[in-house]
């Protein structure tokens, strides 16, 4: 059954394009001032450029949590994160939208599934939530803008078409790898992550998917998602999936226990459902930890592509912070 959307829910091919959408929803464009970590992807920022405001950077410690939100200038908008699908505390966020009359906007691309201690969903939380489900699962495209204010639903622009397209070949393998996997034994996934990686390293010199800073300023045009993810969606077994990812969490969790990184997160809350396990460590340290998780079936990776702004000046956490992705 293809999933029809609910009055305050639309769906996209990319969460960049439900983050344009969301800022056009809040009035946002040239000559506003969007607030925003930075401890982000380049993402988030050619979305705010997209609809042509600026993005103003705040600073967060080595728990996530934002480390000054006081600003000499009044801002439009304030994006607040969930890393990794661990909820963001909001008082302080909301206090500070309060101060300039500006829309919240929660940014929940790792957080589907996930919920709040007091058990709301991530992304319901703010006037207006993203997720990115297509991070959460093998598949191609599929994103969510949530438009939780009243007053900002009256203008809730209509659901795009979804595309009419298969998977494709590369997620369709990647089904077929894992079935056989399964009855193999084998690490047939690591194998040709491993190979796609070699291919990559010999024409861009790097291992990893690396951005230009021209990304900052791409023009995000919005889509709706292929029909053929919406289909994997509906059919998702939510409490399995959940399930799942809370036993990686902890199988990881165990493995790593005397490698030299240290966890951001030194317990998992009650309600969340985990993208990953994040920490901070070495490239070296990083590298042992893969060498750990792989017979789980998972990877450690580096996060975040940073902003070019941010580059320069990161700090330690900013730039030794990997995560094992539980794709």
């Amino acid at each position: 059954m293809m999933i029809a959307p609910a009055n305050n829910i639309r769906y996209y091919s990319l969460a960049r394009q439900a983050m344009v959408e969301a800022l056009l929803l809040a009035g946002i464009g040239r000559g506003d001032h969007v607030l925003i970590p930075e401890l982000i992807c380049k993402d988030v920022v050619a979305s705010i450029h997209t609809t042509g405001a600026t993005p103003i950077f705040y600073s967060v410690d080595e728990f996530l949590n934002p480390i000054n939100l006081e600003m000499n200038r009044p801002v439009a908008a304030i994006i607040a994160v969930n890393y990794f699908g661990f909820p963001q505390n909001l008082e302080i966020f909301q206090q500070a939208c309060e101060k300039f009359g500006a829309v919240l906007i929660e940014d929940n691309a790792h957080g589907f599934l996930s919920s709040d201690s007091s058990n709301l969903s991530l992304g319901t939380r703010g006037d207006i939530g993203i997720v990115s489900i297509r991070k959460s699962l093998r598949i191609p495209d599929g994103a969510q803008l949530i438009v939780n204010s009243t007053e900002l639903s009256k203008n809730i622009p209509n659901q795009l078409p979804y595309i009419h397209a298969p998977l494709g070949v590369r997620f369709n393998t990647q089904r077929l790898i894992l079935d056989i996997q399964k009855h193999l034994h084998l690490p047939l996934l690591k194998w040709m992550r491993s190979l796609v990686r070699l291919f990559r390293r010999i024409k861009t010199g790097s291992h990893l998917p690396t951005s230009a800073s021209s990304a900052e300023y791409e023009n995000i045009i919005s889509s709706g998602p292929r029909d053929s993810s919406m289909e994997q969606i509906s059919r998702l077994d939510v409490s399995n999936e959940s399930k799942r990812r809370v036993r990686l969490y902890n199988s990881v969790s165990e493995s790593v226990l005397h490698c030299n990184i240290r966890p951001i997160f030194d317990v998992l809350p009650p309600h969340c459902i985990p993208y990953g396990f994040a920490f901070y460590g070495s490239h070296e340290a990083a590298t042992e930890v893969q060498r750990l998780v792989s017979k789980l079936g998972v990877e450690a990776i580096h996060w975040p592509d940073l902003p070019e702004s941010v580059v320069a000046t990161a700090p330690f956490h900013y730039r030794n912070l990997w995560v094992v992705n539980f794709l």
